[in-house]
């Protein structure tokens, strides 16, 4: 005996992730989609006009592209990773492994806007504003009951978690590590210098200083927009916000080096680093993917990429039938997990190693650090297996 639902598939959170999972599920499920639905908090409008910068792999934008993806988002060719005060160094070249690029940068709202008209030409439900308050288990035949700010209550076979916020925020955690940085982010123009470009092309900074790592990602194809992402402690997190733009510049290039001269800055942010991550992605008829499972150190870009593979190998999982019923969806939803095991475990463990060991001001381990950084940046093979695993993680 089957019960009534309102939807098959339920998913909380119309970020990218959860918005590029209802996309793939739609294009599989074909005229089943009008049996998936959306719910977030914010309107369109308000997640349209998020400026935020997303660095995103190039196998993340070839799993996008059938769900479309923004036409003004800025390739990044080549990816320069240096050590403050030491001579270790790694390049890598998007043409060394046969790519059009290493990765993309692009806005959150422009990808949101651009994944939201895919869904409402697919047939998606998507309900926004619509902020689901609680939800639980019907005692009568377990499915998943949504209820809404306004009473309203839908029954779902299988819900999806896909809205995991910030670190810091409230939420469903099992380990919490607190790395006592905080990001500082900001928009910058720069003068870089010539040698650096290699014909124009589009290059990303990644620099570790003894308080944290700093990132310097093209948002613009002429090389001249970045955004900054700037990791430290709290209390120096709080005087950069506080000092003047010409203070600011000239403490920029003191950690960064000569490699770059800043023109401009714009409005500086900031937020807190750690990571939250959940041992368990599935508790019955409900899962949870991208940012509600893990929130990660954004050193090396890995958070959102490792989210969208915990979409498309879920994706893969449940079909119609297997929702359907409550046995096979167990099963289904057990076969998901262990699936991710590896992947999750591999990018989390290298993301917290990162932090922590570029962090350690032991000398041994910095006179490590440059040698690990010299022998990648003169061995090919073994640059090209730390990029591919960056690029395209352990996804089955």
């Amino acid at each position: 005996m089957t019960s009534h639902t309102d939807f098959d598939v339920a998913i909380v959170g119309a970020g990218p992730v959860g918005l590029a999972f209802a996309g793939w599920l739609a294009n599989t499920w074909g005229d089943r989609a009008n049996r998936i639905a959306i719910f977030d908090a914010k309107p369109l409008e308000a997640s349209a006009r998020d400026p935020r910068i997303l660095a995103l792999s190039d196998a993340t934008r070839l799993r996008l592209a059938c769900l479309g993806f923004p036409a003004d988002a800025t390739p990044i060719h080549h990816i320069h990773v240096s050590e403050q005060s030491r001579f270790g160094q790694v390049r890598m070249k998007a043409d060394e492994l046969g790519l059009r690029a290493l990765g993309w940068t692009v806005r959150y709202g422009d990808l949101v806007n651009c994944l939201s008209t895919s869904l409402e030409r697919r047939g998606v439900k998507i309900f926004r504003p619509a902020n689901v308050k609680y939800a639980h288990r019907s005692a009568v035949d377990s499915l998943e009951v949504l209820e809404l700010d306004d009473g309203t209550e839908y029954t779902v076979n299988l819900r999806v978690d896909a809205e995991g916020g910030l670190y810091g925020e409230a939420g469903e955690r099992d380990q919490v590590v607190d790395y006592d940085q905080w990001a500082l982010v900001s928009e910058v123009t720069l003068q870089v210098e010539p040698g650096l470009l290699e014909g124009g092309n589009t290059l990303a900074f990644e620099r570790f200083t003894s308080e944290g790592p700093l990132a310097l990602l093209p948002i613009s194809t002429d090389q001249q927009q970045y955004s900054l992402v700037w990791c430290a402690p709290l209390a120096q997190v709080q005087k950069r916000l506080a000092c003047s733009d010409a203070e600011f510049s000239a403490e920029l290039r003191q950690q960064f080096g000569r490699r770059v001269s800043i023109k401009h800055i714009g409005p500086r942010k900031s937020f807190p680093l750690g990571m939250n991550w959940r041992d368990k992605l599935v508790q019955g008829r409900r899962v949870a993917i991208g940012n509600a499972a893990q929130i990660l150190h954004p050193v090396a870009g890995q958070g959102l990429n490792l989210g969208l593979r915990d979409a498309v190998q879920l994706c893969r999982s449940v079909d119609p039938a297997t929702v359907a019923q409550e046995h096979r969806l167990t099963l289904a939803l057990n076969e998901f997990e262990k699936s991710r095991v590896a992947d999750r475990q591999v990018v989390v463990k290298m993301t917290d190693w990162m932090v922590k060991g570029f962090s350690n001001h032991n000398p041994l381990l910095g006179a490590g650090r440059q040698m690990a950084l010299n022998v990648m940046e003169f061995t090919p093979p073994l640059r090209k297996q730390f990029a591919e695993l960056m690029l395209f993680g352990l996804a089955v």
